[in-house]
């Protein structure tokens, strides 16, 4: 395990049975992230945030990050990174612009929902945000024993940002996210996102 994932996820690593800092979760994640490198995810989503649907994201967490999901059925392309952000849906590329145009504006909304899973600082912040965080060690997933991560924020917290108020994940072996089940809601509609993450490092 890289040094400054031993650093970062002490907790995990003496798998004490308090209740898990939120602060200590998000920078153990990020750091694992990090040091992952690059994985391949499969995003189904049900939710006001993404269109719905299932996606493949092909994305690098160092040197530096970036994304590309694509979706061949909705003629949907996501890119983002330190190049820029865009979103393609078949009629032309769209930069991702938060004040820009109405069209600028909704691909910077679709761009900051495809990192929510993959980008480590948008990982990091979703469990930093957290009010509560529990953590079973050698939970069962697909057969194999992993680190789950449960937690919440409150609607108030949430009302006017994307991030889920429902959070589960299950870490592999180095702390790395393999699974994400996210659910929320936002302007009165019920969102959720199950991201599986599989590669990493290939």
């Amino acid at each position: 395990m890289p040094q400054p994932v031993q650093d970062a996820c002490q907790f995990l690593l003496r798998r004490d049975p308090a209740r898990l800092p939120a602060g200590e979760a998000g920078e153990c994640v990020r750091a694992a992230m990090t040091a992952g490198g690059s994985g391949t995810q499969t995003l189904t989503t049900a939710s006001s945030w993404i269109p719905q649907g299932t996606h493949t994201v092909e994305f690098t967490t160092a040197p530096e990050f970036a994304l590309t999901l694509e979706n061949a059925e909705l003629g949907l392309r996501i890119s983002a990174g330190a190049g820029g952000s865009s979103v393609d849906t078949g009629t032309g590329r769209i930069a991702a612009n938060e004040s820009g145009s109405p069209e600028e504006a909704y691909a910077a909304v679709l761009t900051r929902a495809a990192e929510l899973t993959v980008n480590p600082d948008r990982v990091a912040d979703l469990l930093q945000g957290a009010q509560s965080l529990d953590v079973e060690y050698g939970a069962v997933l697909n057969g194999a024993g992993r680190t789950k991560i449960t937690g919440y924020r409150t609607t108030e917290d949430n009302a006017d940002d994307m991030i889920p108020t429902g959070v589960t994940l299950w870490l592999d072996d180095y702390y790395r996210p393999v699974r994400f089940e996210l659910t929320g809601r936002t302007r009165g509609i019920d969102s959720s996102i199950t991201a599986v993450n599989t590669a990493w490092g290939s």
